[in-house]
Formats: C-alpha cells, structure tokens, sequence
C-alpha cells in the first residue's frame, strides 16, 4: 500500500475512534416551573437530571447563572456510564415581587456540549418589599410612583416615560387608565394581570400636540377598571421647549438675544396682612431679530405677572410687573418663588427670575 493511502486510513481511524469515545448525556428536565409562592419562604431549589447514555465516563466542566439571585450547585466528579448526576438550582426571591425567567448555562466534556436549562415563576412580594418597591396603593394595585415625569420635550418631537405597577392580589388584575390628555398616548401591558405579577403603564408624549410652552402638567386616573372605586390620579410633568437644533451658525449669530436687568426681585420683609406689593424687571431684545416671549409664568400663586407685548423689537425693552400677594402666602416664613420664561432665544430658551421674601 502507497504512504498517502496508509496516512489517510490512519486518519480515518483515528477520527473514528475519537468519535466513538466521545460520551453522551442526556437531561431529564431542563425546565421547571416554581409556580407562585410567597417572598417570605425564602430560597427556593429544584434539581435536573443528567444521566450518561454513553460507553465513556463524562464531567460537568460549569455551570453558570444569569444572575446573582440564581445558584447551580454540582458536583465536577466523573459520571459513569449508566449514572445519574443532579444539578441543584437555588432561586432567592428576596427584593424580586413578580414573575422572574431565569437560565443556567450548562457545559459538558461531552454531548451535548452546552445546555440551557432555565427556571420561572412569580414571586408574591412581601409587604416590606412592597411599601419600598411600590410605595403607592390602589387596592390591591400597587404603583412605583404618582408622578410621570418627561423632562423635556422640544416641539416636533415626542417622549417616552413608563409607570411599573404590581398586583399584589390573588385574582386577576385589569388596570384602567383613564382621563388621558389629548397629546399622551397610553399603553397597558399585560392587560390583564396575573396574581404576584407586575405591569407597566407605557405613555408617549407628542410635544406639537400640546399648546403650551415651559412646564407643562397634567393629569390622569389609573384604576382597577371604569366602575370601581379603587383609583388614583397621577400626575404628568414636561418640559415644552422649541428645538433649535436645525439653526445654522449665521442664524445663530442672527437671532433674538434675551437679557434681563436682573437675576432676582428682593421684596425684603413682607407682613403678612399687608397690601399687595410690586416690583418691575425689564426684558432687552439684543439680537438682531424679534423676540418672542413664549410663556412667563410662576407656580406660586401669591405671585402675579403683567407684561403689555410678548414681541420684543431688535435693541427694544419691555417691562415685567411682579406683585406680591401676602394674603396668599403660606405658612412658610420665606417666600422662594420662580418666574420661568420661555422665548425663542436658541441660547437662553428658558430663564428663571426668583422672586423672594421675608415674611413677617
């Protein structure tokens, strides 16, 4: 026989018996089921069954989670054919209220050589873990927080927020939302909730829907459903600005300019029972084109604003009338109030003016 047909025999044979002494596993179960039960019970275990089918010995060579609250105990010592070995999976729900899906990335000297096995259930929360996660009660709804808030949101775009509930019932939950501003979109998923499990309020916000510059809030009512008396109102925040972005360098240099004579209006000591007090604050377009006030406004109501033109000319002035109103105060012995003003300035789109008091 020729040396390159010998060789290639050799191979051949050598291939074949590396094929043939490769082991075999098989699993019994790569899934399991906890099903639903209580936080308070602690870590919670399952087995999977390995059992060598083959004519070699075969070893775990890992076992590696997907995350921290997931354990895999094994042992590394050789299977004999015909044997069993256990992989022991331990699931700790401490601080996890709702459904959970986790995975074991398994690795054999053998086939086959990586195996998935994984785990789920739901975990009921504890109340502990309720009052910090979900601080919010609607019945037996509970809710992350009372407030979307957006950030900004420049005209002609849109904006994203989310609100995560939990059912912390044994029924069927269905959340309702209702009451929803025109230019906010809602989304409920799932729409029906399964005890122990969570949910999330979905929301997107269309800026050029809202007539409105600055702060913008709003509200809307999230309940067990349409009928029942179980329902909160939740507050909506944004931030309405114009989007600037599309402005070239020359435009820039071209634009209006805002500039204010001051940074705040000290209305010293204030009795209480006394007349409403005023003070003024002028606003000087330094650009080179008109300037357009957007919106002046003041959260507090014991502070009043008067302006005659929202359009301020090239190198022209307006002035701002603030007063104060005592009888209007708080209980605070401090009035810190804020003026926001929002024009098209593409370099000061908004400016706060404090407004601020002792009160006697």
């Amino acid at each position: 026989m020729k040396l390159p047909a010998l060789l290639s025999l050799l191979t051949v044979g050598c291939c074949s018996i590396s094929a043939a002494a490769e082991g075999q596993g098989v699993w019994l179960e790569q899934k399991h089921d906890f099903g639903a039960f209580d936080e308070g019970l602690g870590t919670v275990y399952c087995d999977f069954h390995l059992v060598n089918t083959g004519d070699e010995p075969i070893a775990i060579i890992n076992a590696r989670a997907n995350c921290g609250c997931t354990r895999p105990e094994y042992s590394r010592a050789p299977i004999a054919p015909g044997d069993t070995a256990v992989i022991r999976v331990g699931f700790d729900p401490t601080g996890r209220p709702g459904r959970f899906y986790k995975y074991v990335n398994v690795d054999l000297d053998a086939k086959p050589k990586r195996t998935s096995l994984s785990i789920h259930g739901t975990v009921i929360g504890s109340s502990n873990t309720l009052k910090s996660r979900f601080p919010v009660s609607v019945g037996p709804m509970k809710l992350r927080s009372k407030i979307i808030a957006y950030g900004e949101v420049l005209k002609g775009h849109t904006g994203g927020q989310f609100l995560e509930g939990y059912n912390a019932s044994a029924d069927s939950l269905r959340p309702t939302v209702t009451d929803i501003p025109d230019y906010i979109k809602v989304m409920v998923e799932p729409a029906v909730v399964p005890p122990g499990d969570r949910f999330v309020i979905s929301t997107v916000i269309d800026a050029d829907k809202i007539n409105d510059w600055g702060v913008v809030t709003d509200s809307m009512t999230v309940s067990l459903g349409p009928t029942s008396d179980d329902k909160i109102v939740v507050e909506t925040v944004a931030i309405v600005n114009e989007d600037f972005s599309g402005l070239s360098s020359e435009e820039r240099k071209n634009a209006p300019l805002l500039d204010a004579d001051v940074t705040a209006l000290d209305f010293e000591r204030i009795s209480r029972k006394s007349s409403p007090v005023t003070k003024t604050f002028s606003i000087t377009n330094k650009g080179k084109k008109p300037l357009t006030i957007r919106k002046m406004s003041c959260p507090d109501n014991s502070v009043g604003i008067k302006y005659k033109n929202s359009e301020i000319k090239p190198g022209k002035s307006e002035k701002v009338s603030v007063t104060v109103t005592p009888a209007l105060f708080g209980d605070s012995n401090l009035l810190n109030a804020r003026i926001n003003i929002v024009a098209n300035d593409p370099d000061h789109p908004s400016t706060m003016i404090r407004v601020v008091a002792e009160i006697k």
